[in-house]
């Protein structure tokens, strides 16, 4: 590495996560040092990519860190994202306020802001825009700031190609109890930004607070004739003459979104015809009509992307409540008479729906270059459609069958004719209710992780982890340390000292000092195929697939790094060893039981020690309501972690009555690793303990300097 060109190692830096360039290559020597300041590095930033605590003093402290690193990368910025990440107003303004001192900072080549999930205030935005009028691309979802005030503050920007504006979930009071006030207001300040923002190409404009009519939808047509996307929620104002004016031989709108249409009725047959270079619609709202279908087909025969979205937000009582309608969706019939003219499709999302196999396999006969589908909760569908998809759609990348009827071991044929797959979700429903189980749990020790909100949870592929929002530091043995300990062995029953002692044993008969522990033997390693799905991520929650199906699917796919089998009826040693040595890859691991799952066969240690030995890049992983895994397992992981799993950062387990693993084993061999928080956290859980209950413990790690 020494011997590396400068180019290289800059881009090599430039595919390394944030995080890690900062903490990691940052820190391992001088000459990587200057390297990762290279403001080439530093065109984007994404903050939501940093866990921040929400400790008053570490909250300082990163918002004190964040500040010093837009001024040190102020001259290329080009791109910021806040997220989450809470920071004071003065970084939101990007220290626009402070305009009498001398050493301000000036972001001359921001182009892109984006403000989403963050608590910028009104003030916070109208300086920052004010003071920046160049910026191009401004994405504001899901804040506190009304949709007036966006669009008030968007006209002092002429260079604008990009508004997003998302209403926040959390309505406030003054809203729900007067829905009918301010919208002419609304509907002024947002005729005014086509006028001023001529160079628009992306507009997404979702509220209900303000009626979006015919005038409003004219001005954008008129005067944004640039524009390539436009997605809005529809209003019951909303008539024809709305989108005539996109007839004008200079609009070439390519990506069209009508979302949450609560109108009964077709309406699509007056609309579509004016977007005549449509490839990407989406459609949300309670019904789905055979006349919008056919005009859909007739329309719009050069259509890439189909998406069909129930789910929307209602007015009822003077609340606003999310519904959820599955009646009167597409059936197998609209899809055929969609399919019939859109062979170009690539990607068709049609959840809830009652579509049947007939019509999947007529798809998959015309669309031959399908990517990405989305069946969810698709009940008559069966194998037959998963084989028409295996058989005609080669180019098949993702695909989404939850809560279906379709057994997992159909899948293998899947990954057996689709090497192109990489996202594979086909969760079940649990046989009994886990609430009803879990209603016993004494405590539990959560954490949410700040990215969790983004990905939309994006058809249930989010990543099983309670991580809260808390920065990575050094901790060394405090007195702290040894008084936390002494407070958990205080709350100890019986029965778990009895298993502290028992593990004890274990480690002077097995563990020399300075060195791994013995029962880390080498394992044969699986002979990964030459030719082989390159599939990353697969999730088969609630599966009651036989042990031999999964066997194949994992061998067959060595590039996995997410694994999802939550409450899988074959979540044995074999299955766990195979995952270890076939996917040396995983990141991802969710295989906790279900609560009432006891009579059903779970790994144990021989399991969670493969894990330890071959999945180096493990980072998260979750072993719920397993009683099999005892003390000797679970001390192999804690003494890995300044080892073979480095990278891991979260696991979550039970520990207490019922369980083999008692608090006393992470007391004496993982407290060392965790997180101050964690470290609040489990003493607040072993203060409250019974001897008859047992807890859920979800525990953060400390990040440890890589040594590959």
């Amino acid at each position: 590495m020494d011997k590396m060109p400068d180019e290289i190692l800059l881009n090599i830096f430039s595919k390394l996560p944030l995080p890690d360039l900062i903490s990691g290559a940052r820190l391992t020597c001088w000459r990587w040092y200057h390297l990762s300041k290279d403001l080439s590095l530093w065109t984007s930033l994404d903050l939501s990519a940093f866990r921040c605590s929400y400790n008053e003093t570490d909250a300082r402290t990163i918002c004190s860190g964040v500040r010093n690193l837009l001024h040190s990368i102020q001259d290329s910025l080009e791109s910021l994202t806040f997220s989450t990440m809470t920071v004071d107003g003065g970084v939101y303004e990007l220290f626009g306020s402070s305009w009498k001192h001398k050493n301000k900072a000036k972001f001359c080549n921001l182009k892109c802001l984006d403000y989403s999930y963050s608590t910028v205030s009104p003030r916070n935005l109208r300086v920052a825009l004010t003071t920046h009028p160049d910026i191009e691309r401004l994405s504001l979802s899901y804040t506190k700031i009304s949709f007036s005030q966006v669009m008030e503050e968007a006209i002092h920007l002429p260079n604008l190609k990009m508004l997003v504006y998302h209403d926040c979930q959390s309505w406030d009071s003054y809203m729900v109890h007067h829905p009918d006030e301010g919208r002419f207001i609304n509907k002024l300040n947002a005729m005014k930004v086509p006028k001023h923002c001529p160079l628009l190409e992306v507009v997404e404009l979702h509220t209900i607070r303000a009626d979006l009519d015919d005038e409003v939808i004219k001005q954008f047509a008129l005067f944004c004739t640039n524009l390539k996307k436009l997605s809005f929620t529809w209003s019951a104002s909303l008539t024809e003459d709305a989108f005539l004016a996109f007839k004008n031989p200079t609009q070439h709108i390519t990506e069209l979104g009508l979302l949450d249409r609560q109108e009964t009725g077709p309406y699509l047959h007056y609309v579509l015809p004016n977007f005549p270079h449509l490839r990407r619609l989406t459609i949300n709202g309670q019904n789905v009509y055979l006349e919008d279908c056919v005009a859909i087909g007739e329309y719009c025969p050069k259509l890439q992307e189909l998406i069909f979205e129930i789910n929307g937000l209602k007015r009822s009582g003077g609340m606003f409540e999310y519904y959820l309608c599955k009646g009167n969706s597409l059936c197998g019939l609209e899809l055929e008479k969609i399919v019939q003219k859109c062979k170009d499709l690539q990607k068709l999302h049609a959840p809830f729906s009652n579509i049947d196999d007939d019509s999947v396999i007529y798809l998959s006969e015309q669309c031959l270059y399908l990517e990405d589908v989305n069946f969810t909760q698709c009940h008559r569908l069966t194998h037959e459609s998963l084989f028409a998809l295996s058989k005609n759609a080669m180019r098949l990348c993702k695909i989404n069958f939850q809560d279906t009827n379709i057994d997992h071991k159909y899948i293998l044929s899947l990954v057996s004719k689709c090497r192109r797959l990489e996202e594979v979700v086909f969760d079940h429903k649990p046989v009994q209710d886990v609430s009803e189980a879990t209603a016993s749990v004494s405590s539990s020790v959560y954490s949410d992780d700040s990215q969790s909100q983004v990905e939309n949870i994006h058809e249930s592929d989010t990543r099983l982890s309670y991580n809260e929002d808390i920065p990575f530091i050094d901790m060394t043995s405090s007195s702290e340390d040894f008084e936390l300990q002494h407070v958990l062995l205080k709350n100890l029953s019986k029965a778990d000292s009895e298993n502290s002692s028992q593990e004890e044993s274990f480690l002077e008969n097995t563990c020399i000092p300075g060195s791994a522990p013995a029962y880390l033997e080498d394992f044969e390693h699986f002979q990964i195929p030459w030719s082989h799905c390159h599939l990353k991520r697969l999730s088969f929650k609630n599966s009651i697939t036989k042990e031999q199906y999964l066997l194949d699917i994992f061998t067959r796919c060595p590039d996995l790094t997410y694994i999802s089998l939550d409450g899988s009826a074959s979540l044995t040693n074999s299955l766990i060893t195979t995952i270890a040595k076939s996917c040396p890859n995983l990141q991802t691991l969710n295989i906790s039981c279900s609560a009432t799952q006891d009579s059903k066969p779970a790994f144990g240690d021989e399991g969670l020690l493969a894990l330890v030995k071959y999945c180096r890049n493990l980072e998260f992983i979750s072993f719920l309501y397993n009683r099999n895994i005892t003390p000797v397992g679970l001390t192999a992981l804690f003494h890995s972690l300044d080892g073979p799993l480095r990278s891991l950062e979260t696991i979550s387990l039970c520990v207490g009555h019922g369980y083999a693993c008692s608090i006393s084993v992470v007391a004496l061999h993982g407290l060392k690793h965790l997180t101050e928080q964690s470290k609040r956290q489990l003493k607040d859980v072993a203060s409250t303990a019974r001897s008859n209950t047992y807890m859920l413990l979800h525990l953060d790690f400390n990040k440890r300097k890589s040594v590959r």
